[in-house]
């Protein structure tokens, strides 16, 4: 049983491999011989980019133009894996409610149907909105995110 073990493992890692035969023969253009687990580390930062860069941006562009309000909690989002989230509703400038999703868990203020949350939010784009008064635990989220694209590009480039 573990020689089959073993042999599935093997097989996997020469998949792997051959994979990144594109990555690879790019890499070899420019002068440059990574190790496979250096060219996965490239893809994650990609990835990783391509997922926390436009947000960043958003957070960018909010803070620019920001706009604040009192909204409501008017429901707990329990589904999925991750935590309970509040989704927060308020008026805008416009006279028009709006609605969205936070990406924050729960906590003392927000766990309450019906409880006032301090909302920030883009009166260009009311879509772009905010649980307001939480930046500590948004910095610590985006610390975490770019820290780890980090780590990842410093192992690319100095790598095993």
């Amino acid at each position: 049983m573990r020689e089959q073990w073993e042999a599935f493992w093997l097989r996997v890692g020469d998949w792997a491999h051959e994979a990144l035969w594109p990555f690879r023969a790019l890499a070899d253009q420019f002068g440059y011989a990574p190790s496979d687990i250096q060219i996965w580390c490239l893809i994650c930062v990609v990835f990783l980019g391509a997922l926390v860069v436009p947000e960043t941006y958003g957070d960018l562009v909010l803070m620019r133009r920001r706009a604040y309000t009192t909204g409501k909690v008017v429901r707990l989002d329990t589904s999925g894996d991750g935590p309970d989230t509040p989704v927060i509703e308020f008026t805008d400038r416009a006279g028009k409610r709006q609605r969205f999703h936070s990406g924050l868990a729960v906590n003392s203020t927000t766990a309450t149907v019906g409880a006032e949350v301090a909302v920030i939010y883009d009166p260009v784009n009311p879509n772009r909105a905010r649980e307001a008064r939480r930046t500590l635990t948004m910095a610590l989220g985006t610390i975490v995110w770019y820290g780890t694209i980090a780590f990842l590009i410093a192992f690319v480039i100095w790598g095993e």
